[in-house]
């Protein structure tokens, strides 16, 4: 393998900012290129050679807009070139950028004035959201909901429950369901707010129970309303 440092630095390219939250223009600050080969065929003529190549590109890179540094990875293999036609075609190249930013990722806030738990299992939601895992995602929702539960002590609340002749009684459960209402009860939370995470938990009912892959547009809704009401 050959290294070689710095040798794509100054390369200019547009790259997905999240803090512009725009595409924008980028510069390598610094880099260290490595590349590789290996022969997996000797022919008859000694020209006749064929081999497995790759080279892998680590850089850091900058915004020019804003000037914010971040990590850039790009990786070309010789094996994972296609060609479909002359516009349609993979060169073998992939880039990731670090960390993972697109207009459609979902960037995890710091909620510092909730539990550190609570806090854990929200980044791992969205993780599981920016990871294309859906079904873990709303289940990591219905997670947070009974982590919420459990640190606020309650374990149970009133829940509308219609009857074979169509009236309507209120029982106690213990269920989610049951403890979402508890937290209303209790003040903690505004019946808007317990309506929205009665909708989080059908969707981790679904996920958990059904193993309904939830659509992303809702996994989306969910986030966005945790924190337009937190």
């Amino acid at each position: 393998m050959n290294i070689e440092e710095n040798k794509s630095k100054g390369e200019k390219f547009k790259a997905f900012c999240a803090t512009c939250k725009t595409e924008t223009n980028h510069v390598v600050a610094q880099s260290i290129d490595t590349t590789g080969s290996e022969v997996i065929h000797y022919g008859p003529d000694e020209n006749d050679i064929d081999s497995i190549d790759w080279s892998d590109g680590y850089q850091i890179i900058q915004c020019i807009g804003c000037d914010t540094f971040s990590f850039r990875h790009k990786n070309w293999f010789s094996e994972a070139q296609e060609y479909y036609g002359p516009d349609d075609h993979n060169d073998g190249t992939t880039t990731v950028l670090y960390p993972q930013r697109s207009k459609d990722i979902l960037n995890a806030k710091d909620f510092y004035n909730a539990p550190k738990n609570l806090r854990a299992i929200y980044k791992e939601v969205v993780n599981c959201f920016n990871g294309d895992s859906p079904v873990m995602c709303a289940a990591g929702l219905r997670a947070t909901i009974e982590g919420l539960c459990a640190e606020h002590s309650v374990t149970d609340g009133p829940v509308d429950v219609t009857k074979q002749d169509g009236t309507v009684e209120v029982k106690r459960k213990d269920n989610l369901e049951g403890k979402i209402s508890g937290l209303c009860e209790k003040g903690i939370l505004t019946k808007q707010n317990a309506e929205i995470l009665h909708e989080h938990r059908y969707l981790g009912n679904s996920a958990v129970h059904e193993l309904s892959r939830p659509a992303e547009a809702d996994l989306r809704l969910a986030a966005y309303s945790g924190e337009r009401d937190r």
